[in-house]
């Protein structure tokens, strides 16, 4: 009687753990990578141009992805600044969900019209 109390308390612990654990995996979500040229960027905004993005239907013609202080900004391996990103650079963007919009972790310059 003993030894099948603590085999069920095992299973249950075993279970709630595994359970901690999926539910702990859920929340967690995988930043996203986003393709795109640059149309205009603003203080706090990075405006896109006809760059599909994932899950947004239909397609927004102008998507826009969040900024902040905390914002990476990387022309190929080179750390550079926000005012370094300009209309017509290809960049490719790691971002994340913040509500209903996307907020950028890091920006890589890969591409476009360099001056």
């Amino acid at each position: 009687m003993i030894r099948r109390t603590f085999i069920c308390l095992g299973i249950a612990a075993a279970l709630t753990v595994c359970a901690g654990f999926a539910f702990a995996q859920d929340n967690t979500e995988a930043p996203e990578c986003i393709k795109g040229t640059v149309l205009n960027v603003t203080e706090n905004t990075l405006y896109l141009q006809n760059t599909p993005l994932p899950g947004d239907t239909p397609v927004k013609q102008t998507p826009t992805v969040l900024l902040d202080r905390t914002t990476q900004y990387f022309d190929g391996t080179k750390k550079v600044t926000r005012e370094s990103l300009q209309p017509g650079y290809i960049v490719l963007i790691h971002c994340k969900m913040q509500g209903k919009d996307r907020k950028a972790s890091l920006i890589r310059i890969i591409g476009g019209k360099k001056l």
